[in-house]
């Protein structure tokens, strides 16, 4: 019986870590495919120590293709294929990309050690894609086996470094089947080119699974090679000789079923197909977020509890509001109460911190020469950095209380060992923190409360200060 065979082509393209092979209907074994955990490239270039020096970050490669210092070729001539958080053999020594500079130039740590600096010094990146291999049985074979052949370099094919015409073995490679229908496997068997069992077709790694059973036509087969970690996995090839970059390099993947007993180098199987799968560079995709930073302060009606209870005051329908705390007309040892909330929203990696000053103590005409004295709390005195209970109204003076809503870190709240924690503000200059983060934030708040109570010895007239609040990003 003449065998007819027909070439399938399997293009996978890669983009954020996805692929997507294409069905392939092939001749004798059917509906043949190999899918590929990814599809990338592996990378193989050679240093330039003109911009590469022992103790540096800073890696620039040759952009010219050749040998590199273990006379091996390599292809890759430029950064395009590298993405932060990979893991490279230079010279000797392992690295991790931290970024990629431009075209030419990529930062790694740790610093570079010496021998891994010096020109033409080798540059490896390992691909090392999980293969499942299925396809359907044409013919019942009995207590037979599958093989499958990936090719191989024609040199230094299993020395776990990334070849430039085929798969590198990786010293040891799992091989798996699942037992299904009529077929019940055993363990896998993975052979190196070249080594005992796996000599013919020349330049395949090999991958047997054997089976018991009577075999059966239109079964679908479903073999892996390697594991999704990387770990017992062939590696991809690098960069061939002609390789264009964003153009794929293909590769055949033959899959053959062989009967029983059958010497695979030797013998014809009883049916075989082959497939091509195609390898390119991973699309490396970026993006700028700019650095942002927002903060609002935002008036409180008298609706709203904040610090335990209702304000007196609205400042959010005041007068230039919400940027006035207009206490008005004060009688004389009583409370008067109002409230902002304000809130944060930032971006930068060490988050936020908000602080709060005042210009002066209230003073008549905001001169600074009569003035209503800053809180010194009931038992006192409070500090602008220590906190103390304030809820005797003959203790006259300004000050504030912090009513934490969503943010991550207050110094101190209302309601901290009393029935109102306060402090008197600082002085510009002296600024003291009110909330702050140590991450990004999105819209985190508190409400700020302000407190006052004069006596009968305060002088009358129209007070007034300044208070200033200042968000700082971190990035």
């Amino acid at each position: 019986m003449k065998l007819l065979s027909i070439y399938g082509l399997v293009v996978m393209l890669i983009f954020a870590g996805l692929v997507a092979p294409s069905k392939l209907s092939s001749a004798n074994l059917t509906d043949v495919r190999d899918t590929l955990q990814s599809s990338r490239l592996s990378y193989h270039a050679r240093v330039d120590s003109t911009g590469t020096s022992v103790g540096s970050s800073n890696v620039r490669i040759l952009t010219s293709t050749g040998l590199d210092s273990a006379s091996n070729q390599a292809n890759s001539i430029s950064t395009s294929a590298l993405k932060a958080g990979d893991s490279l053999i230079i010279g000797t020594g392992t690295y991790t990309v931290v970024g990629i500079s431009d075209a030419n130039n990529f930062t790694v740590t740790p610093v570079l050690l010496a021998g891994d600096a010096d020109n033409t010094d080798p540059i490896y990146f390992r691909s090392r894609p999980r293969h499942v291999v299925t396809f359907e049985t044409t013919t019942a074979v009995a207590n037979g086996f599958f093989q499958i052949l990936l090719p191989a370099d024609t040199a230094n094919r299993n020395d776990g470094l990334p070849d430039d015409s085929g798969y590198d073995f990786n010293t040891a490679v799992d091989v798996v089947a699942s037992d299904v229908g009529v077929y019940n496997f055993v363990t896998g068997v993975a052979t190196a080119a070249g080594a005992t069992g796996c000599t013919a077709p020349a330049n395949y790694h090999c991958f047997s699974v054997h089976y018991s059973g009577a075999g059966s036509i239109g079964q679908a087969i479903s073999i892996t090679i390697g594991n999704t970690n990387g770990t017992n996995t062939p590696i991809a090839p690098s960069t061939s000789t002609s390789h264009t970059e964003g153009t794929a390099d293909t590769y055949p993947v033959l899959v053959k079923n062989f009967g029983a007993l059958a010497n695979p180098n030797t013998d014809s199987p009883v049916d075989s197909s082959t497939v091509r799968v195609a390898h390119i560079e991973s699309v490396r995709v970026t993006a700028t977020v700019e650095p942002t930073i927002s903060f609002s302060i935002a008036g409180v009606s008298t609706a709203t509890s904040t610090c335990g209870a209702t304000p007196d005051i609205n400042t959010a329908t005041s007068v230039n509001a919400p940027l006035s705390v207009p206490f008005g007309s004060l009688t004389l040892n009583t409370f008067r109460d109002a409230s902002h909330e304000l809130t944060v929203s930032t971006n930068a990696h060490s988050g936020y911190v908000v602080t709060a000053a005042e210009n002066d103590q209230l003073s008549i005409g905001g001169l600074g020469v009569t003035t209503i004295p800053d809180t010194t709390c009931d038992s006192g005195p409070c500090t602008t950095s220590s906190n103390q209970n304030w809820a005797t109204a003959t203790n006259n003076g300004f000050g504030y209380s912090i009513d934490n809503i969503g943010a991550a870190s207050v110094p101190f709240e209302y309601n901290d060992s009393g029935t109102f924690q306060a402090r008197p503000f600082p002085i510009l200059g002296s600024e003291q923190t009110i909330f702050s983060s140590t991450t990004v934030a999105d819209a985190e708040n508190i409400y700020i409360c302000y407190r006052i109570s004069v006596g009968a010895t305060q002088p009358a007239g129209d007070y007034e200060n300044q208070i200033t609040y200042t968000a700082t990003g971190t990035f």
